[in-house]
């Protein structure tokens, strides 16, 4: 009987153990991955977020040097029956809000920020790009649309 149980013993504790091992890989990948909330680029990504929802943000870069914030986002606005002329407005004004957003942080406490562009996606179409620089008014910001909302 003894060894009827050994078999399963040691195959339980096999299992255990590489449970164990992928959860300790798992929470040092994760721990790699933290980011500072003071970096320039995670400030960025959550003023973006504040916009256009929690899961729009797909990569975020910032170049210390130059003050430049780079965000491609999913836009949370733009609807494909929807007139070109109306999904325009909407990705104007999406974009223009987050990259004001952006800037009034950078004002208040992030002073590295400078400029921000902001892409907005729907799947892998480029929708629209807002680029915006410290000291612009919101009406300046610059908006060039592509894909199927450039106008005609």
């Amino acid at each position: 009987m003894r060894r009827s149980l050994i078999g399963p013993l040691l195959w339980a504790a096999g299992v255990l153990a590489v449970a164990a091992l992928l959860v300790s890989l798992d929470r040092s990948w994760q721990a790699g991955k933290r980011l500072d909330a003071g970096d320039p680029a995670v400030r960025v990504a959550g003023a973006v977020r504040s916009i256009s929802g929690s899961d729009s943000v797909r990569r975020v870069a910032f170049d210390p040097s130059s003050g430049a914030a780079l965000v491609d986002a999913t836009s949370r606005y733009y609807k494909k029956g929807r007139p070109a002329a109306d999904n325009r407005e909407y990705l104007a004004t999406e974009g223009r809000l987050g990259a004001q957003f952006v800037l009034s942080l950078a004002q208040s406490g992030q002073p590295s920020v400078r400029q921000v562009t902001i892409r907005l996606f729907t799947g892998r179409t480029l929708l629209a790009t807002v680029t915006a620089r410290a000291g612009q008014e919101y009406g300046q910001f610059a908006v060039e649309y592509a894909g199927p909302l450039v106008p005609r």
